[in-house]
């Protein structure tokens, strides 16, 4: 049996007191596998909210073959039976899956499947999760494809006008999480306003090297920068407060099949008062 590694972490939110706390269980990156122990560790986490970070599923290829979901749909659908609410942002699996015009009949049919049981799709759009006097705001941000080009020259990051255009500007007030899936781009994420960027997308580097970390990107970049784990950028403009960005290893794989001193992860993030 697979192992998947439970990793908790514990942010302060201002405003939230001490007996306001919310805890969110976040996934990601599942392409289609299936791990039993899944949902038993997601059950006995008792999280508020389940947020997933995109690539449930494998895309349909470039020679044909079509988009491989029952396994992730089953998951999901597992999900939104335990009565936690399940937010659902896209990936890049998604997304292409969608723009296919040969299979996107089916993607509106799991996408309406999945509704039907209860799971809110964030496809540029937001929910309020509430908690004590705080608002909490939480982003779905779909992004188009060269910004996940495998090629530097064509590869185009998003910019604070586009991430605005896609979902409005950031909420002045309040807290905001967004969930962007590409985790390489924490600065244009930073200047449009978020406070939490959670994200996944390069398997935590497919093998990790001790003192380095994450070895190869899907799209065969070396040593990516943001594989696992938290960062921390300042937010322009705004001193002293901070973005930070915690990123999940992932819980499958897809263009290079192993993983090496990676553990799969379910990430446990505990908002807290100060």
């Amino acid at each position: 049996m697979q192992l998947i590694q439970t990793q908790q972490y514990t942010l302060a939110v201002p405003g939230l007191l001490c007996t306001e706390s919310l805890r969110l269980a976040f996934l990601s990156d599942l392409h289609n596998n299936i791990y039993p122990s899944l949902l038993q560790q997601i059950k006995e986490a008792a999280p508020d909210a389940v947020l997933v970070g995109g690539d449930m599923v494998n895309r349909p290829t470039l020679f044909g073959t079509p988009p491989r979901f029952t396994r992730g749909y089953g998951c999901l659908r597992r999900l939104a039976a335990l009565g936690i609410p399940v937010f659902y942002a896209p990936g890049n699996h998604e997304s292409r899956w969608k723009a296919n015009e040969k299979y996107e009949m089916a993607y509106g049919a799991y996408r309406a499947a999945l509704q039907k049981k209860g799971v809110v799709f964030l496809e540029n759009d937001s929910v309020l999760l509430h908690r004590g006097s705080v608002t909490i705001r939480l982003y779905g941000l779909e992004m188009d494809r060269m910004q996940y080009s495998h090629h530097p020259k064509k590869r185009r990051p998003p910019s604070v006008a586009d991430i605005s255009e896609r979902l409005g500007e950031a909420p002045k007030d309040g807290w905001t999480i967004l969930m962007p899936h590409h985790p390489d781009y924490i600065r244009e994420y930073a200047a449009w306003g978020a406070d939490l960027v959670l994200a996944g997308h390069l398997h935590g580097g497919q093998a990790r090297l001790p003192g380095i970390g994450g070895l190869i990107a899907p799209g065969f970049q070396f040593f990516p920068p943001y594989t696992k784990g938290l960062y921390e950028t300042e937010k322009p403009g705004e001193t002293g407060r901070k973005t930070r960005m915690i990123v999940s290893a992932g819980l499958g794989t897809h263009t290079i099949p192993f993983r090496l001193f990676n553990p799969r992860e379910l990430l446990i993030i505990d908002l807290v008062g100060k």
